[in-house]
């Protein structure tokens, strides 16, 4: 007789044991009672009596799901390989459990089917620029199938597409062709804006002639600089049109004997210069 009490002792502790269910803040259980949805369980120690009831734990945490290689073809016949994440809940646990089988397969194919029928939508410069709104319409659409099931779809994200490799390159040449477009037009307003200015300095040398004498002696600076050159100038008298005859005499002078460490004389008396510029030749006596 002892035997057997203990037993069922035994046995009675190990159904109390098996029927004792713990629930976390982050779940929900559902109590079916020969079949038929019996109560909910809400987070803590509950009590499922074993043969007769059946417990079902239902997590209400948000979850990540990827979508992993999706094919799709665009509007223009682009193939694209498209890599995303599904992020959804449980809202209604009853309709989660009583609704589908598997809310989390059911969740992704649907996912699945409706990222092919946006993109082919649209061309591929629109799934290229537009990603968050590509992935916004498609978490529309999906959730009011999911919305049926007692889900919440909170996010679809495209994290990466993948082209073919001929049309990636076209890409490519088109964006470096377009940076040399703007490197042209950023060019050229550069130097419309330089001829703006040396036209507005030109007129404003040409205004004032003390300017543009200052302007000349700076020039002359700026060549004398390097200490390669030897320049035969005549400094008494600003440049001007007037001056072309006394340049061109000038330059014949220089002309005639352009050997290194030559004597550059004209003489006082010399028909063609005095002819021109009387007095020219003793002031541009200099050896170079």
């Amino acid at each position: 007789m002892v035997p057997l009490l203990l037993m069922l002792g035994l046995v009675g502790a190990a159904v109390l044991a098996s029927s004792v269910k713990q629930i976390n803040e982050w779940e929900v259980g559902l109590k079916f009672t020969l079949g038929r949805l019996s109560g909910r369980l809400e987070p803590g120690i509950r009590l499922v009596f074993p043969l007769v009831q059946r417990f079902a734990r239902i997590d209400k945490r948000i979850r990540n799901r990827d979508l992993p290689r999706q094919v799709v073809i665009t509007r223009d016949n682009v193939t694209a390989l498209i890599d995303a994440v599904v992020y959804f809940k449980v809202v209604d646990p009853q309709k989660a459990v009583l609704n589908v089988e598997n809310y989390e397969l059911a969740v992704k194919d649907r996912a699945k089917v409706v990222l092919r029928d946006v993109v082919g939508e649209i061309t591929l410069d629109e799934l290229l620029a537009n990603r968050d709104e590509v992935a916004a319409r498609v978490r529309a659409q999906v959730e009011q199938f999911v919305s049926q099931w007692g889900l919440h779809l909170e996010l679809i994200a495209l994290q990466d597409i993948q082209l073919p490799s001929n049309i990636s390159d076209a890409i490519a040449r088109k964006a470096i062709a377009e940076r040399d477009k703007q490197v042209v037009i950023i060019k050229s307003q550069a130097d419309l804006e330089s001829a703006k200015n040396f036209a507005e300095a030109a007129r404003v040398l040409t205004a004032q002639p003390g300017a543009l004498e200052l302007r000349r002696l700076e020039a002359l600076q700026g060549i004398s600089g390097t200490g390669n050159t030897k320049i035969v100038f005549d400094l008494a008298k600003p440049s001007g049109a007037d001056d072309r005859a006394q340049a061109a005499a000038l330059a014949a002078a220089m002309a005639e004997d352009a050997r290194p460490a030559a004597d550059v004389r004209v003489a006082e008396d010399e028909p063609g210069l005095a002819e021109d510029e009387p007095g020219l030749a003793a002031r541009i006596r200099r050896k170079v």
